[in-house]
């Protein structure tokens, strides 16, 4: 299931995955499909079912991990909350690289502008001198 939100930088409407492991249904239709490869290959109940239904929860969770894990990042400005939380600098570096590129490609040209954070002109330079972590990204666009 899908749940509708806005980017947290750009302010873009989107659509993530809500579910980020496994539920009642992955696991009742990972039960039904080993009994279905179970008497599809021995032709009889197996106790190895309980092997092939480990691998298939296995394979469930880690296609629901990464379904979400793919759904977060925004599309538009690059911008991962996930990635923030753990690394903030790593983070700015990855927008700042997805605006840039976003900038040279043609194909953006006629796209929707981003909304951006915008600060004034007087706070930036305050920030700018007092941290000399990096850059700006809405004073460069």
């Amino acid at each position: 299931m899908k749940n509708n939100c806005f980017c947290a930088f750009c302010r873009t409407p989107r659509r993530i995955y809500k579910r980020r492991n496994i539920g009642l249904i992955n696991i009742s239709y990972a039960a039904l499909a080993s009994v279905l490869v179970m008497y599809l290959i021995w032709k009889s109940f197996d106790p190895r079912v309980l092997m092939v239904f480990a691998v298939f929860l296995a394979l469930t969770e880690v296609f629901i991990q990464l379904r979400w894990r793919m759904s977060v990042p925004c599309r538009q400005c690059g911008f991962d909350p996930v990635l923030y939380i753990k690394d903030q600098e790593r983070a700015v570096e990855k927008v700042t690289l997805h605006l840039k590129s976003r900038k040279e490609n043609p194909n953006n040209l006629l796209a929707k502008p981003l909304n951006l954070p915008s600060i004034s002109r007087e706070k930036s330079e305050a920030l700018q001198n007092k941290e000399k972590r990096g850059t700006l990204v809405s004073r460069q666009i």
